[in-house]
């Protein structure tokens, strides 16, 4: 070995202090880069899962909001639906009484028009018996004054127009 070590020319002072050199900068290089680097590296990887922690819960809350949010507009459309029958009804049935009281008043109406028709028609016909009757009168009145043989049907008739036309 002591051959070996004189054929390669290894002086081992040198090779100790440079043994002794490599421990000291391998020893300052782990406590003041590696370690705080690899401390940065884990607390970034730390972040980076809470990132993908956070990011997949949110999903799974948007597929939970918009599940709600269709549950939702369902529901709601259904209510919409069902106002527009309840409204729908309400106006069928409106009409319907609309119509029905309209067809009251029309058959009320009608039922006072033929009251009063018959009214005018009672009191005309009264009327017409009231002129019948002096119209009766004045005939009988001048044909009393005229002798009964010398009545023929012109003279009758010359007698009905002269009470018309006096009327």
């Amino acid at each position: 070995m002591q051959s070996l070590v004189q054929n390669f020319g290894i002086d081992w002072k040198v090779l100790a202090s440079q043994v002794f050199n490599f421990l000291v900068i391998f020893g300052v290089i782990t406590f003041l880069v590696y370690k705080p680097l690899a401390k940065s590296v884990a607390e970034r990887r730390k972040k980076i899962q809470e990132g993908l922690d956070k990011e997949e819960e949110a999903s799974r809350r948007l597929v939970e909001i918009n599940t709600l949010e269709s549950k939702t507009l369902k529901k709601a459309e259904d209510q919409a639906v069902d106002l527009i029958a309840k409204a729908e009804r309400r106006a069928k049935e409106q009409e319907a009484k609309i119509l029905k009281e309209a067809d009251e008043r029309e058959q009320e109406m009608k039922k006072k028009s033929l009251e009063a028709i018959a009214e005018a028609k009672e009191r005309s016909m009264k009327e017409a018996e009231s002129e019948l009757a002096s119209l009766a009168k004045e005939i009988l009145v001048k044909a009393v004054r005229v002798n009964p043989q010398s009545v023929d049907e012109a003279l009758l008739k010359r007698m009905t127009d002269e009470v018309v036309k006096s009327k």
